[in-house]
């Protein structure tokens, strides 16, 4: 238990102790000259997730859309977040030899869980010049917001995509854009792709605890091959929209979006959790992070995520829903299958090395499943490039005349809720090495 009186000590003294320093970088967790306030404080900063919208099934072009962002302060690098990057990559350094990461991308990985929350905060979100609503954040500096629309030409819809316009009026800023996945209801079938990323489409070898930390903390992101050009394909096949649903915390946003950016892989709504490590109420803040870190925790928010959505779909809106053998996709999709049965697509699993993966678990976890609706693969050619015939969709877009294009980033998340526990792990295993704890 000494890894956990180490976490306690680093929640207490945390932002407790700083250093005269300023990055270099402009990523959205760190402060330079350009990101502060008159007064010298840093400025509040936002993060937009891409979301999801649905069109009523009772009432054509009514939407109830969905706001979901971030609002916090960068805090001035402390000290003892010093010695936890220090601590944290000197340990892996010994596990693995190879070349690290930069210093910035270092601070990007780990900088993220070092802000201060910014609470009962309003927010203007702006969705056209007529129609707006004001929101206000929660105790996590979150908004999760739904908000009813009519369409309308004033709306800024690329594709399927409504974007929005996010401000702070305090500081008189532009504003930053956010983007809304509509599922509108379809004369035929609707196409939405459900997705794990973590061994899914991102490799991390989550069954092997070293290597996860270091594929998370040491090393840059690679995607399993081939896995991009299948999304992309049924993408562009059948106008699908991605849904990457996740247990990760969401200070991990901005690193994976960059790396799904760079990789190619379509862009969607995503759907994780929030992990807080900074705030006065230190005792509160242990008790939260061990509710993240429990057995259960990641298999509920997964399935309390999709049943949400497919609850909320319209009635034509069929899923296809992609995960791996290393942690309980099988489990979660096979349950959510039994309940939705009509509404499921196809199940495919990537077989994941060291992950369980003997038939009676697969048969089990897709018990009363007909065979032909569930797939285990090893490479992504195993995968077919359209999932239905061109007569049975309906791949019509909203707007038709003003299709997706690079404005829209391909924004999406998922990764391993072990990856912030494993970093605590070695972290404390190496303050207790140097006596930092």
């Amino acid at each position: 238990m000494y890894f956990m009186f180490c976490l306690v000590v680093i929640i207490f003294v945390v932002d407790s102790i700083t250093v005269k320093h300023q990055f270099k970088d402009h990523h959205p967790f760190t402060i330079d000259n350009n990101t502060l306030k008159s007064n010298g404080k840093s400025l509040d900063k936002f993060m937009l997730i891409p979301s999801i919208g649905y069109e009523s099934n009772n009432e054509s072009d009514m939407f109830t859309v969905i706001v979901n962002g971030w609002y916090y302060e960068p805090l001035n690098p402390s000290l003892l977040q010093n010695i936890i990057q220090l601590s944290l990559h000197t340990a892996l350094d010994l596990f693995d030899s190879s070349t690290a990461l930069s210093k910035q991308e270092r601070e990007e990985r780990l900088g993220p869980f070092f802000v201060r929350d910014i609470k009962q905060h309003k927010i203007q979100i702006r969705l056209s010049n007529s129609v707006s609503q004001i929101v206000t954040t929660d105790d996590n500096g979150r908004f999760h917001e739904k908000i009813i629309i009519k369409l309308s030409d004033e709306l800024t819809i690329k594709g399927n995509v409504l974007k929005y316009i996010a401000s702070d009026d305090d500081y008189h800023e532009q504003g930053n854009e956010g983007f809304i996945y509509l599922m509108n209801k379809k004369s035929k079938i609707g196409c939405s792709i459900i997705s794990d990323i973590d061994d899914t489409i991102k490799i991390s070898e989550v069954p092997d605890k070293k290597k996860l930390a270091i594929n998370t903390f040491k090393k840059d992101f690679k995607a399993v091959p081939g896995m991009s050009d299948v999304y992309q394909s049924w993408q562009s096949s059948h106008k699908c929209l991605i849904h990457y649903v996740s247990a990760m915390p969401s200070q991990l946003y901005y690193i994976t979006q960059k790396f799904l950016n760079k990789e190619k892989f379509p862009g969607g709504s995503f759907h994780m959790r929030h992990l807080k490590l900074v705030g006065p109420d230190k005792y509160d803040l242990i008790k939260k992070i061990l509710d993240f870190a429990k057995q259960d925790a990641s298999q509920k928010h997964k399935l309390r995520v999709i049943q949400d959505i497919l609850d909320h779909a319209p009635i034509t809106q069929q899923f296809t829903m992609v995960g791996d053998s290393g942690e309980l996709d099988p489990e979660i999709y096979g349950e959510i299958t039994r309940k939705y049965p009509d509404r499921i697509k196809m199940i495919f699993i990537r077989h994941v090395e060291g992950g369980k993966n003997d038939d009676n678990r697969f048969q089990v976890a897709f018990n009363d499943i007909p065979n032909d609706k569930w797939k285990v693969f090893n490479k992504a050619n195993e995968l077919p490039h359209k999932l239905y015939n061109d007569n049975d969709i309906d791949d019509a877009p909203i707007n038709p005349n003003n299709d997706l294009d690079d404005e829209i980033n391909a924004i999406s998340l998922s990764t391993s809720l072990f990856y912030n526990i494993y970093s605590i792990l070695f972290i404390s295993y190496f303050t207790m090495t140097y006596n930092f704890c």
